[in-house]
């Protein structure tokens, strides 16, 4: 097929690939030194990625989506849909309330996003039916697709499993991009039957996840091509991942600075700026 990027096989005939299957690249964020989202930065950084990915994802935790401003992630959303050339845009929301993520996603249709990304709203005290009805409303908002960011660490609470193939079922939930760092969860996810592709967010279960759809990945910042040959070749790439991901930093708790910094170091970005001056999510 035109445009396939090398390692990422063509379907067979009659057959379409699932949606976002392959490599997803979870973008940093360009920040000029003044703050600013430099459009020329963003168009650099998508068009070196773009021809080896499936799918690109900004705004999420790779591109600081917790510690932007709303001008800038405005900017960074609306940025790599008009960079994208056709690629999918989903954008990543990270928000602690349903309002709020339901804003987003109506701004993200209006960016032009194919989807969007979020967790459930933050908090302990967070029902799981609280949970289901969140990503229904945000849907149902937005009228635009939803991928379930299945996670602990930034919302604070966790999914049951149950509940987890209910929001599945939604009609607007797209995907799950399973990022709750348990292989056997995942397994048993796809053991399941969800309905819906389930993509794996964490670099360092690649090889332990199963057969999933697809991989969510912030080492495609800096290796695309390694990646989707990984991906289409797994598991005889698995060593190259890990040995890629250590030499990069993805074990940090900063991971995105250093992909930040390698970026920068090879005039794909401006600026090696972040968001936060200290701290950092997952």
């Amino acid at each position: 097929m035109p445009g396939e990027p090398p390692g990422r096989p063509a379907p067979a005939p009659g057959e379409e690939r699932a949606p976002y299957a392959g490599v997803t690249v979870v973008l940093v964020t360009p920040l000029s030194d003044r703050g600013e989202v430099p459009r020329p930065d963003v168009a650099r950084l998508v068009g070196s990625v773009r021809p080896h990915v499936t799918a690109l994802l900004p705004a999420l935790s790779t591109g600081e989506g917790w510690a932007l401003t709303d001008r800038q992630w405005q900017d960074v959303v609306g940025h790599v849909v008009e960079c994208a050339d056709g690629t999918p845009v989903l954008a990543g929301i990270q928000c602690p309330t349903t309002a709020e993520v339901a804003a987003r996603a109506r701004l993200a249709a209006r960016l032009g996003a194919t989807a969007v990304v979020a967790t459930t709203p933050y908090g302990p005290h967070v029902t799981q039916r609280e949970m289901h009805d969140h990503y229904a409303a945000v849907a149902d908002a937005a009228g635009l697709p939803v991928v379930v960011y299945h996670e602990s660490v930034i919302s604070g609470n966790t999914i049951e499993p149950a509940t987890l193939l209910r929001i599945c079922a939604l009609p607007g939930t797209a995907a799950v991009k399973d990022s709750a760092g348990s292989p056997a969860d995942t397994r048993a996810l796809l053991a399941a039957g969800p309905g819906v592709p389930v993509l794996q967010g964490l670099e360092d279960l690649v090889s332990d996840c199963g057969d999933v759809d697809g991989w969510v990945m912030a080492l495609a910042n800096v290796e695309p091509a390694l990646c989707a040959t990984a991906f289409a070749t797994r598991p005889v790439y698995d060593g190259a991942v890990r040995d890629a991901c250590a030499h990069h930093g993805l074990d940090r708790p900063d991971w995105y600075r250093s992909l930040k910094a390698e970026l920068h170091r090879r005039r794909v970005i401006g600026s090696a700026r972040t968001a936060t001056p200290e701290g950092s999510r997952t």
